[in-house]
């Protein structure tokens, strides 16, 4: 078995190079004037720290509460925002969605999204930059540099596709500057992607496998997923069909089946059976599933998803190990709030609260808390996730691993625990919640954030270090990417390609390994186009993609190519300016309207019921801060397109792409600005 070497222990000195605070300065690369660069960066080690920062970045996305994996899959038509006690959350787009709202939390992250992605994307550049600083064996062709070089590239270029499918035409600094600067402007999104295209071309060639790699560090594999989609967005399909191929036959990587479940494995724990701090059982039902191939991948126990085959890029952070970091609190983040609310979950006939609120480790009080997590509802899946893609060809499939019983939580697997009602003597005590009395009233006031069913199978893991009075989700590893993307990525291309039963077979591929009930045909995929490929991610990536990202990246692709969608309408590009394009008429928009019932239908909130849910076509990307431009004052940094402040934006300038291999001059400088 391969070492697991933890990338998260960054010493104290690189923490305090890279830091940042959330001003107006963050793209003010300064530099420290206690760092000496020869020093740092004088051999593979030092700018291998530098790296490790910027994966630290990536980690940050996805672990810990209300994180940015979160909200751009609530930016989608797979979840929403449902924070309902924030009023100025971004749920009301039209009033919330403003570069003044300072929002950064369960309710909205773009801020986050914009200043901390560039102070990744500085660290990723500090290592290009001083790449030649090390005496290197075998000069700009040594294996080792190159490795370096490619890394750094790959984590540049994955925090560049977030910023322009989030915010458009956005600033492009590709060098750690050399003084305090206060005049950049937007560059257009095309020369971005034709940069990092030229970058990770580089990468692909020399960043190590999987095999050669310690977990937690992105290899080859994963530099070939986002190449792919970075072709794709340059209408470079077969180039894109390519490297899945390169991939999938690659061997580095395979679909985990239920022939690999290790003999022997007949459950997989996705819910706390017996107490973890005593050990004593809970009331209901187990929380044992019969074992497949799907609760098995995503079963957090010991090394399994460091050494699973499936894997291709994870975030390794184990309980008990020095230099890991805070509890994942995926279940507080994405499961319902059944157990801290008062307008959750009644006892039938009544507002008593009919769940026991109690924190506690004992196992008298808080035990479906224990049990099923403490979900604080920020993620509520729409109907689409929810229900509409598992009811597939006339037949709701509760045969699918992902969807079968227990993996997918329902709120009825939950009891009624409050010690007050076994006091009074009710006949729901220990019973399962239900949504409705007997006279057909709702026990429950906010249905938005307190009651709906989720994939928990993917999302379980027992508090041991921290909160073990909650079980609200502790330290996990968690799969950036896996094989099964690949897949998808392939099906994708080839449905550009009018390859309907090649991109059947590979959907099937997925469906196959998921035990589904039924398969698609290749008249099915060539009605449906690309809506079947975003359905079969949706079913096996809910909560592990950039959903919003990747409805834009295909929002491109058609605006591009003027492609017929599934819905019947064409899109195009007026001029070279693709956000304004998109921010009049995109794909995104139209399907969220189609699947996002809560912004398609305006559905209000019980909560503050001024609040609904509302959304125009500019909301395909999202207002930049405005202490963020206004501190840039030597030069006019836009604002994204139909904000306020847009009206003073000029024309983005026009990058000239620059060959990779070496550190890159600065984009402005290099064409006169």
């Amino acid at each position: 078995m391969k070492n697991i070497k933890i990338f998260k222990g960054i010493i104290a000195s690189m923490f305090l190079l890279f830091s940042i605070s959330c001003s107006e300065e963050f793209l003010n690369e300064k530099p420290l004037s206690f760092l000496s660069p020869e020093n740092t960066f004088g051999d593979a080690a030092g700018l291998q720290t530098a790296l490790d920062a910027a994966l630290v970045g990536v980690m940050n996305q996805w672990n810990g509460d209300t994180r940015e994996l979160m909200f751009n899959s609530n930016m989608s038509d797979a979840s929403v925002v449902s924070a309902t006690d924030k009023p100025d959350a971004f749920v009301d787009l039209r009033t919330y969605a403003t570069p003044t709202n300072s929002r950064n939390d369960d309710a909205g992250r773009t801020l986050s999204f914009y200043a901390d992605n560039y102070s990744h994307i500085k660290k990723a550049n500090t290592v290009i930059d001083y790449i030649d600083f090390p005496d290197w064996e075998g000069g700009e062709n040594d294996p080792e540099r190159n490795h370096l070089l490619g890394s750094a590239y790959f984590l540049r270029a994955f925090f560049y596709m977030q910023l322009t499918m989030d915010f458009g035409n956005v600033a492009f600094p590709l060098k750690v500057v050399s003084e305090a600067r206060r005049d950049f402007k937007a560059f257009h999104m095309q020369g971005i992607w034709d940069q990092m295209i030229e970058d990770l071309e580089f990468a692909v060639e020399h960043v190590k496998p999987k095999r050669e790699l310690p977990v937690g560090q992105a290899p080859k594999d994963a530099v070939r997923i986002l190449l792919a989609k970075y072709y794709m967005l340059n209408e470079r399909f077969a180039e894109a069909e390519q490297l899945m191929n390169d991939l999938i036959n690659g061997g580095e990587s395979q679909l985990f089946t239920d022939a690999m479940i290790p003999s022997g494995v007949t459950e997989v724990e996705v819910a706390n059976t017996n107490n973890p701090n005593t050990g004593n059982p809970f009331p209901g039902r187990s929380g044992y599933a019969p074992a497949d191939a799907v609760n098995y991948l995503h079963m957090d126990k010991g090394s399994q998803k460091a050494s699973n085959p499936e894997g291709i890029w994870l975030i390794v952070n184990e309980p008990f190990v020095l230099g890991s970091r805070g509890q994942s609190a995926r279940i507080r983040s994405w499961g319902p709030n059944f157990v801290s609310t008062s307008l959750g979950t009644w006892e039938p006939g009544t507002t008593r609260i009919g769940t026991d609120t109690q924190q506690s480790t004992s196992d008298d009080r808080g035990r479906m808390m224990k049990k099923w997590g403490r979900g604080q509802g920020f993620a509520r899946p729409t109907n689409y996730s929810q229900y509409e893609i598992w009811n597939f060809k006339g037949t709701v499939d509760e045969q699918d691993y992902r969807h079968k019983d227990l993996n997918w939580f329902e709120m009825e697997d939950v009891l009624y625990d409050n010690p007050s009602l076994e006091d009074d003597g009710s006949p729901y005590y220990l019973q399962p919640l239900q949504l409705y009395d007997k006279n057909g009233n709702l026990t429950c006031q906010d249905t938005i954030r307190c009651w709906y069913g989720y994939p928990r199978y993917k999302f379980y893991s027992v508090n041991q270090e921290s909160r073990p009075d909650r079980q609200d989700g502790g330290k996990m590893e968690m799969y950036v990417m896996r094989i099964a993307e690949a897949y998808l990525v392939r099906a994708e291309a080839r449905v550009w390609q009018n390859d309907f039963a090649g991109a059947a077979e590979d959907i099937n591929t997925i469906r196959q390994r998921a035990n589904a009930i039924h398969m698609y045909t290749p008249g099915d995929v060539q009605v449906e186009g690309i809506g079947a490929v975003l359905d079969e991610r949706n079913r096996e990536l809910f909560g592990e993609e950039y959903r919003h990202d990747e409805l834009v990246r295909i929002s491109v692709i058609f605006a591009k190519t003027g492609k017929t969608a599934y819905n019947g309408k064409t899109y195009s590009l007026t001029g070279n300016d693709i956000e304004k394009s998109l921010s009049a008429d995109s794909f995104y928009y139209d399907r969220m309207m189609e699947k996002n019932n809560f912004f398609r239908d305006e559905v209000p909130w019980a909560t503050y019921n001024t609040t609904r849910y509302t959304m125009d076509p500019k909301h395909v990307f999202w207002p930049v801060y405005q202490p963020y431009i206004v501190g840039n004052v030597e030069a006019t940094l836009n604002q994204t397109t139909g904000y306020n402040g847009a009206g003073n934006n000029i024309e983005p300038l026009t990058h000239v792409v620059q060959p990779a291999g070496m550190p890159n001059e600065d984009p402005m400088r290099a064409i006169g600005h």
